[in-house]
């Protein structure tokens, strides 16, 4: 039987530090932009390349979130920050929401995890399958899943991806955190 891990989000500094302190055994983030969290204080690389170095030296994880929508003109600007982020801030995972970051990521020369972001809109089995031929190591389940719905999930994800739920509930009432759409 597989044991729960702990993913702590962090929106700056203090937070980040207090998921490590707490014994969080990963820690999301965001950049200042591409970021669903946009009114979190984030981060720019220079402070994930601290805080990495830091979470790593202690067991910790560190998922880096660029999980909002990324415009065809964006690209390259998108490209050019994974380059940096796999130069300096060597992360566990992305946290994508856009699948056209999987091809990026890889000629940026990224080699780790990639997680479906709950707004990447996976919701069934066959999803999970189809998830997995693309590279995805982890699905993050729509927030408003039930246990029964988790299961049904988790049932047919025996061989991958693995699957990763909210505790905590929504942010708000819209669905899966689309509370600016």
């Amino acid at each position: 039987m597989n044991t729960p891990k702990i993913l702590s989000p962090a929106g700056n500094t203090n937070s980040f530090l207090a998921a490590i302190a707490a014994g969080a055994d990963a820690v999301y983030c965001g950049l200042k932009i591409f970021s669903a969290r946009m009114e979190a204080d984030n981060f720019s690389i220079e402070e994930l390349s601290r805080l990495t170095t830091l979470a790593h030296f202690r067991g910790i994880d560190v998922y880096i979130a660029l999980n909002s929508l990324v415009k065809e003109g964006e690209l390259e600007k998108v490209f050019n920050i994974l380059q940096k982020l796999c130069r300096y801030v060597d992360p566990d995972a992305l946290i994508i929401q856009d699948l056209s970051l999987i091809p990026l990521a890889l000629k940026a020369g990224f080699k780790k995890e990639f997680h479906l972001s709950t707004l990447g809109n996976c919701t069934s089995p066959s999803g999970l399958e189809y998830a997995q031929t693309l590279g995805i190591d982890r699905v993050v389940l729509p927030r408003e899943f039930t246990i029964d719905d988790i299961k049904a999930m988790a049932a047919h994800a025996r061989k991958g991806p693995e699957l990763e739920v909210f505790v905590h509930g929504a942010l708000c009432y819209s669905i899966s955190g689309r509370c600016y759409w």
